[in-house]
């Protein structure tokens, strides 16, 4: 068989499946572009995770599925060429019960939530923070529970589904919040942790433009705590990161969380500002999208510079990946972040 014949059969084979019920299954083809919003921003997003780039056009063949409503945002992606030659080594046989499985996982119950007290114990470890546009999504917000910092929101969400490439959350509202009788204060603290822990930051030169990095990479934090299915033992605080060169500060780094999602929250994690003062000494923070923070050594960029730069992108970009056109600067002496 083809690779073409491959792709058109494996199409075929996954939308005849009753797993796909309320999914839509779509074949997105090397070159696919489009007008639509929407689907630029889905394209865009499947640029950045795959090859570190976020331009309108797809670069490989995929099965995209996208399943939930407008409270839950969830995909996935599969690799056509990569599942080609799985099938050249192993045939159908286990390739269309691994994907159909991965479909099914997808559909995990969310009535958790709505258990009361045992809900909130059942769903406690999966609260997480998320960054997000003030003004954007104020009247969205005025249903949801969050912290305030500027335009910017530090949200509350809920993990529905954690494994490899799918990733699920849910916006946490404030009707399921009031079953569980648990105070905001304690919801976020423990979300903060969670994320924290979850999503360790990370912080990479901006001329690193891989997509995907080893989770030892881009670590720049002394004490760090480590999940317990990576293995870190006898991590040398002298092979964290380090600044590079003055070209590496003119361009700036590339602060994230492992993850590199929801990465420009990591800002705001304990220690971290502090930290790379040390690094850096006084430097100005600029977010170009929800994903990351952009750093730059104060004697190495303008703010004025930064602020066009970032207006820029977000002008290009959909409007919720955006989250904030100001910029701050660290101030060292008195360990402040300001807006400039």
């Amino acid at each position: 068989m083809t690779y073409e014949d491959f792709k058109g059969e494996l199409y075929r084979i996954i939308m005849q499946q009753e797993e796909v019920q309320g999914r839509k299954i779509m074949l997105l083809e090397r070159g696919y572009t489009t007008q639509d919003e929407q689907m630029l921003s889905m394209i865009r997003y499947i640029n950045r995770v795959t090859s570190g780039r976020e331009d309108d056009v797809i670069h490989e063949d995929y099965i995209h599925v996208v399943w939930g409503d407008g409270s839950i945002r969830s995909m996935m992606n599969w690799d056509i060429h990569e599942y080609f030659e799985r099938y050249q080594k192993e045939g159908w046989q286990n390739i269309i019960p691994e994907l159909l499985q991965r479909i099914q996982r997808s559909g995990l119950s969310t009535q958790w939530l709505h258990l009361g007290k045992e809900g909130y114990e059942q769903t406690k470890d999966r609260l997480i923070l998320r960054p997000i546009n003030y003004q954007l999504n104020r009247y969205e917000l005025e249903d949801s529970v969050y912290w305030k910092f500027g335009d910017i929101a530090l949200t509350l969400y809920g993990v529905v589904y954690d494994a490899e490439d799918d990733y699920m959350t849910m916006k946490m509202r404030k009707e399921i919040i009031e079953e569980w009788n648990i105070s905001e204060t304690e919801l976020m603290e423990n979300a903060f942790q969670n994320t924290i822990h979850l999503m360790p930051p990370r912080i990479y030169r901006s001329t690193d433009l891989r997509a995907h990095h080893a989770f030892e990479e881009g670590v720049f934090m002394i004490q760090e705590i480590i999940p317990p299915d990576q293995d870190m033992t006898g991590k040398d605080p002298a092979e964290l990161f380090q600044p590079g060169n003055e070209v590496d500060g003119t361009l700036g780094y590339r602060l994230t969380t492992s993850k590199s999602i929801n990465g420009a929250i990591a800002i705001f994690y304990p220690g971290v500002k502090e930290r790379l003062g040390e690094l850096f000494g006084d430097y100005y923070v600029g977010f170009t999208s929800i994903h990351e923070a952009v750093i730059h050594p104060v004697a190495r960029q303008s703010p004025l510079c930064m602020k066009e730069s970032i207006r820029e992108i977000n002008a290009a970009f959909p409007r919720e990946e955006m989250l904030t056109n100001r910029v701050y600067r660290y101030n060292t002496w008195n360990q402040e972040l300001v807006e400039v």
